[in-house]
């Protein structure tokens, strides 16, 4: 299958390393700890894997600097590739323009709470897709100020939320005041802007662009019965999403699916390394688990139960390729040698990270690291 990319371009051989996951996060990133072991190169071009991999078209990679908002990222990263893939947009959406939004709703919550709704960035996907329907988009060349550090900003905005509290200015002086914290918001796109000769407030670009486009957020844990939603328990699903619980071979479907049906998928979990090695996880050349799947269901929930793995980082899974495990005896070149599925992942760490910003993901960090996965 060749792939079609809008605006980034692989070179002829892209080195994409296994995903040997450091203790880094989005909440914290830190570009030392936050470097991933090199793995083996992938062919990307022509037909090495000897099985079709898939590649989507993928917008340039962002660096999220010191924000924590790698939800809002890793969501309009799926967006863009989506509306490419399926309508043939080439769109680079503005993460800046959400982190203002919510700061400006934080604010506005945390005065009415007299305080008690603490300010910051953490959230899950399904927030940014309320944001983008709530509060519109515009596009990254229309407002891309210099990446802030939102814990600062968010802390000083908090600072004025308590003093506001205290003298009970009211919210026009709140908000007059937030404004001073926030990156300056142009004059022209409170009126809307041209994009390919057209005319758009920032709420009819995000219904343009959301036309035929809703997320699917799936979830696989035991704890809350399969088939139904349950509001997910992680530290940053401050909102109280829901999310349909399936079986996790269900979950592993919809994702491969997503990929052969050319959609991107929005994935949330942990980026520490699998320590749990005792798992057999196996799949046939269909997608479908031949490993025993109460075990890895049981493997799951231990991990989630015992916090080894949270909704610590965010990224766009923007691709599929097939290697032979590390752990197999056989040969890369070996025909006979079973191959597993390997995810591409997009990052919003810069392109100087890993791989021109993107990594791969293996099937047993995918099942046993994933908190919920998003598919448009």
């Amino acid at each position: 299958m060749t792939a079609r990319i809008s605006f980034s371009r692989f070179s002829l051989l892209l080195s994409l390393p296994l995903l040997v996951l450091s203790l880094s996060s989005c909440h914290s990133p830190n570009r030392e700890s936050g470097v991933l072991r090199p793995g083996r190169s992938v062919h990307l071009q022509g037909k090495a894997q000897g099985k079709g991999y898939t590649l989507l078209a993928t917008t340039p990679v962002k660096d999220q600097g010191k924000s924590e908002s790698c939800w809002i990222y890793a969501y309009l990263a799926c967006i863009e590739t989506e509306r490419t893939e399926q309508y043939g947009d080439s769109l680079n959406l503005s993460p800046q323009w959400l982190e203002r939004a919510f700061l400006k709703e934080q604010a506005r919550q945390s005065y009415l709470t007299q305080g008690q709704w603490q300010v910051n960035m953490r959230n899950v996907g399904p927030e940014a897709e309320r944001l983008l329907r709530e509060y519109g988009m515009v596009t990254y060349g229309n407002f891309c100020p210099k990446n802030m550090n939102t814990k600062v900003v968010a802390r000083d905005i908090y600072n004025k939320v308590k003093l506001a509290v205290n003298a009970k200015t009211g919210l026009s002086r709140l908000e007059a005041n937030v404004e001073e914290s926030l990156p300056h918001l142009p004059h022209n796109l409170r009126e809307g802007f041209y994009l390919y000769g057209m005319h758009y407030t920032p709420q009819q670009f995000a219904q343009s662009i959301l036309y035929g486009v809703r997320f699917r957020w799936l979830t696989s844990y035991t704890h809350h019965p399969y088939g139904s939603p349950f509001v997910l328990e992680i530290p940053d699903n401050r909102s109280h999403h829901t999310f349909h619980n399936v079986t996790i071979k269900q979950f592993l479907k919809a994702a491969l699916q997503a990929l052969r049906h050319r959609h991107p998928v929005y994935w949330e979990g942990d980026m520490r390394p699998v320590t749990d090695n005792d798992i057999a996880i196996a799949v046939d050349s269909s997608g479908i688990i031949t490993s025993d799947i109460n075990a890895i269901a049981e493997a799951r929930q231990r991990a989630f139960e015992r916090f080894s793995t949270t909704d610590q980082h965010a990224m766009a899974i923007v691709g599929i390729t097939y290697l032979t495990p590390r752990s197999s005896n056989a040969t890369a070149s070996d025909p006979s040698a079973e191959r597993q599925p390997y995810f591409i992942c997009k990052n919003s760490w810069g392109k100087h990270w890993q791989d021109n910003g993107f990594t791969l993901m293996s099937l047993r960090h995918f099942l046993l690291r994933t908190t919920f996965v998003g598919i448009p």
